[in-house]
């Protein structure tokens, strides 16, 4: 290097010797060698060599690369403006790092690289197949929270998909005799989140040509055929039930639903059932649903392998109607428990480390239940009925059934359900009742598991529990002789006596603040009515009782036990107010 130097120093064309100085630049050992393989190529390297070009290439590559990997937005103002310039650049590999970096850049700050979406959509329609696939990566992300603003897109997208499917990208991208499936599948990601209205009608043609083309595959074309039934399924409606009514296998994607479910590969099961769980449920027709699916379906069911029952309940939901309902929901409320049983009999250290391991995904346990609140809120067929099943599932629940699961229940008391089949001005009411006769089997204990009633087992929540059930006698207390029969004692004193025999049994704080507040609030219906002596003397007790005792030594429940005494206060304030 230092005779290449001076040998330049001297006048002489030393280039014959450039690319040993970028070598030494790109491969030094040391941060030395490194130094004085730059400093030659700076020297050596003139304007217009081939060599300077590969360098500058390659430098520009690595500090994109970094950008992607940086994760602070306070850069972003800054280099956006030199990325967006690297879209423009001569070598395809910067200008394909560059938009995986403005796709970083994106989810970190939107609002900094929207404005420029122009710019980027042109990549759309680069010549060099890597730069349109990193392109559509970008607008897949972008999509999902701008999709009116990129119905421009769908004349590219249609381009791009249609290139792919007529096999005119090279070779490279064939896999296992899938054209570029990874590019097609994109397309389609993107193709079903502008296709909700009228665009839906231009894309279908080349849709339905990347399913005939996918039909004819194996392995990736399997992915590329769920893509497609999701995609036809986000159209506009007209467009599936126009195609579920064709006996052409080439014109209806859903005939190949069957291929797929009723195989005996789980993978390709599991497949099939999942593209069922794709279809819009009023393009279930004869045309395509048959016997052999049906029993495929209800195989699924039982299936062995816990993956395909997963995917099989899902469907079933999907499947509700009013007829159908109350089948549905048992099978779902068996899998909830079954599920139930499973991770508390696992108990292993793996089990322990996901139940500790916070997420923002709901597990599968909540899933189903979310499942079946809303299926037995829309289709329930009778209000005893859907007051069963709640005080099932909060008795037995578990840890799943949380306080913020039982306001949902406790907003459709109190809204009304949305089935045909419920009474919306019964069904509070009958909450009532039922939380009456609840308390009285449980001989109003509600800090531990008693065994009198027959829906108790030692999962039981208490505080979900009696969240609800003081809340429902707190509301509705009042009105529950409206339609009691000639043996309920639904009167409001008999209520308010019962909350003060709950106040009594049940010693957990976080219980006594849930009957003091159903106490205040039937206290103040009452008025001008006074309280009974008996009920305030046993608030006054158990006041004194939490004020005398010495507080606990967690944060949590010292202030819980504070909140105790705060509502047993407006309690009295409430029971003073009527005597005078």
């Amino acid at each position: 290097m230092l005779r290449l130097i001076y040998g330049e120093m001297m006048g002489q064309d030393v280039q014959f010797g450039a690319i040993y100085a970028l070598k030494l630049a790109q491969s030094g050992q040391t941060v030395a060698e490194k130094r004085a393989g730059y400093l030659a190529c700076y020297l050596l390297l003139q304007e217009g060599n081939e060599l300077n070009i590969i360098s500058n290439y390659h430098h520009v590559v690595v500090a994109l690369v970094t950008l992607c990997n940086m994760t602070l937005p306070d850069v972003i103002p800054s280099m956006v403006s030199h990325v967006l310039a690297a879209l423009s650049h001569t070598h395809e590999s910067v200008r394909k790092r560059a938009l995986v970096a403005l796709k970083n850049f994106y989810t970190l700050d939107t609002d900094l690289v929207f404005p420029y979406l122009d710019r980027i959509k042109d990549s759309l329609y680069d010549p060099e197949p890597s730069v349109m696939s990193a392109a559509l990566g970008f607008f897949a992300i972008a999509v999902k929270d701008h999709a009116g603003e990129m119905k421009e897109l769908v004349p590219a997208l249609i381009r791009i998909l249609q290139q792919v499917v007529d096999g005119k990208l090279p070779k490279g991208y064939l896999y296992h005799g899938m054209a570029a499936p990874w590019i097609q599948i994109r397309c389609l990601m993107i193709m079903a989140q502008l296709g909700h209205d009228d665009l839906s009608a231009a894309m279908t043609p080349v849709v339905l040509r990347a399913f005939q083309k996918a039909s004819q595959g194996v392995d990736a074309a399997f992915g590329v055929l769920f893509e497609v039934l999701r995609t036809l399924n986000s159209f506009h409606p007209s467009i599936i039930l126009e195609l579920c009514q064709s006996k052409d296998a080439a014109r209806n994607p859903l005939l190949t639903i069957p291929r797929f479910a009723t195989s005996t590969n789980p993978n390709l099961k599991y497949l099939g059932i999942s593209m069922l769980c794709q279809v819009n449920p009023d393009a279930w027709s004869d045309a395509w649903w048959t016997e052999d699916l049906l029993k495929a379906v209800v195989e699924a069911l039982e299936s062995r392998d816990a993956a395909i029952q997963k995917r099989a309940l899902d469907l079933l939901y999907r499947m509700l109607t009013m007829e159908n309902a109350q089948n549905i929901i048992e099978r779902l409320v068996f899998a909830y428990f079954q599920e139930q049983d499973d991770v508390q009999g696992s108990g292993g250290v793996g089990s322990q480390q996901q139940q500790q391991m916070p997420s923002s995904f709901p597990s599968r346990k909540e899933k189903i239940l979310g499942q079946i609140l809303d299926a037995a809120e829309r289709f329930g067929p009778s209000e005893e009925w859907y007051l069963s099943l709640i005080f099932d599932l909060l008795v037995r629940g578990g840890s799943t059934i949380t306080l913020q699961t039982t306001e949902k229940i406790m907003s459709v008391i109190e809204q009304g359900a949305r089935s045909l089949g419920y009474d919306n001005s019964r069904l509070p009411i009958l909450a009532a009742q039922q939380s009456m006769k609840f308390l009285v089997q449980q001989d109003f204990s509600l800090s531990s598991t008693s065994h009198n009633h027959p829906m108790t087992s030692p999962r039981q929540p208490a505080p979900a529990v009696a969240y609800f059930v003081f809340w429902t006698l707190g509301e509705y207390g009042d009105k529950m002789t409206a339609i009691a029969e000639e043996n309920d004692e639904y009167d409001l004193s008999a209520v308010l006596e019962v909350l003060a025999r709950c106040l009594l049994v049940n010693q957990d704080p976080l219980i006594q603040s849930f009957v003091l507040s159903a106490l205040t609030k039937l206290s103040i219906k009452a008025l001008p009515n006074p309280i009974p002596v008996s009920i305030t003397t046993v608030v006054r007790q158990q006041c004194q009782n939490r004020t005398t005792t010495a507080p606990p030594a967690a944060a949590a429940s010292l202030l819980t036990v504070i909140d105790v005494q705060q509502r047993a206060a407006e309690f009295l304030m409430v029971a003073d107010l009527a005597i005078s």
